[in-house]
């Protein structure tokens, strides 16, 4: 690997640079939040949709114009304590230090009206799908958080941690309906919601499957099975998933793929029988073949390269190094990626850009997005160059 580019220092300048901010700055989708110029346009679907993608796609930052404020994200905070949790790059007492303070602002800001722990974003979502307003759970916030909690209970032996992530197992049992659709049956984005997304599903049946494994709930455990046999047996013939199984949703991008395959990957160490090995290589040979360029760079389609996505990059990395477990050959796919994102995406600050363009990159370093997930991303693979690391160092004179 280029010396210049080693993911143990990546990973410690990148923690540095958020832990200074609090882990809290812009996020791509935050637009909604504009305190200044924007009233009208709010008022409209169209309207809030525009806005979302001017905010998102501009080269300059319009948050300072349009008064949107640095947000406090619960998936952030999620991500971050995962990263702590799984650590290798800080010292032991400074990594639980930083554990038990993300998992305590995690707590503090559940969504409101349920008993049981879920999380939102902090900002209204208008997407081409559905609307939400800020602070209302989704699938991907809680399934964050839920494996946030279980990655701190593996790390610490802590059952308080257990105990919630239990209950966010039990959110999901209660609250986002999974529907029948044989074979299998799907879970939704939002509570209530029936719209089949591959990887929400997936995220879902991952946090199911781990707590099978810890608490031996059979309830967990048929219902991530059912999850992942939907999924699995939708794979199309080239091994992809598109987004979602509505005509409007049949598009197939980089980030989500890798989602689905990481997921499908926990869920077959976990026992779950639905998550079917062969799969998993059709799937996994389509994402680093279509989905990334020879040099590792992200492609966001797979019918186009741009723009190039810095959590595509983190998820390139992430999945690519937890497939390697099984494809030796996948650890150098991550390691290119991982060199691809640090030679061409990373700011002299030690944090990461947003995206690259055809015409312009967006340099805004996103929390959520990019900075977060590519921590996360470099714990794992640290973890794979781990051996390599400890036969490098040399042994104490006795």
């Amino acid at each position: 690997m280029d010396g210049h580019a080693r993911p143990l220092e990546t990973a410690r300048a990148l923690e540095g640079w958020a832990d200074a901010r609090g882990w809290t700055g812009p996020d791509p989708y935050d637009g909604m939040n504009a305190t200044r110029l924007v009233g009208p346009v709010r008022r409209t679907r169209r309207g809030r949709q525009i806005l979302t993608q001017l905010v998102k796609r501009s080269p300059l930052d319009l948050r300072p114009l349009l008064g949107v404020p640095a947000g406090e994200s619960a998936a952030t905070i999620a991500l971050a304590a995962s990263a702590y949790a799984r650590n290798g790059f800080l010292e032991p007492a400074l990594a639980r230090t930083r554990l038990e303070a993300t998992l305590a602002r995690l707590e503090a800001l559940r969504s409101p009206g349920f008993e049981e722990p879920c999380w939102g974003y902090h900002f209204d979502v208008q997407t081409r799908v559905f609307f939400y307003p800020r602070r209302s759970p989704n699938t991907i916030a809680t399934v964050f958080a839920g494996l946030a909690l279980l990655d701190a209970h593996e790390a610490t032996g802590d059952p308080a941690y257990l105990e919630r992530a239990t209950g966010v197992g039990d959110f999901f049992l209660r609250h986002v309906p999974q529907t029948p659709d044989p074979p299998g049956s799907y879970f939704g984005y939002l509570v209530d919601d029936r719209t089949p997304i591959h990887n929400a599903n997936m995220l879902v049946a991952t946090v199911l499957a781990r707590l099978w494994r810890e608490t031996g709930r059979l309830d967990f455990a048929a219902a991530a099975e059912d999850a992942v046999a939907y999924t699995v047996t939708r794979q199309r013939p080239n091994g992809s998933w598109p987004y979602g199984e509505r005509p409007h949703l049949r598009w197939v991008d980089n980030h989500h793929t890798g989602y689905v395959l990481e997921a499908l990957e926990v869920c077959r160490r976990c026992g779950i029988g639905a998550a079917d090995a062969a799969v998993l290589r059709r799937g996994a040979a389509f994402y680093r073949d279509r989905l990334f360029q020879p040099d590792g760079a992200p492609r966001y389609f797979d019918t186009s390269l741009y723009p190039i996505d810095i959590q595509c990059v983190a998820t390139g990395i992430q999945t690519f190094s937890l497939l390697a477990a099984e494809d030796p050959e996948l650890a150098e796919t991550a390691r290119r990626v991982f060199l691809y994102g640090f030679g061409n995406m990373r700011r002299r600050d030690g944090s990461f850009a947003f995206q690259r363009t055809r015409f312009w990159t967006i340099r805004t370093p996103h929390l959520r997005w990019g900075q977060a997930p590519m921590l996360l991303a470099l714990t794992h693979l640290l973890k794979l160059e781990e051996p390599a690391r400890e036969a490098a160092t040399p042994l104490p004179d006795v």
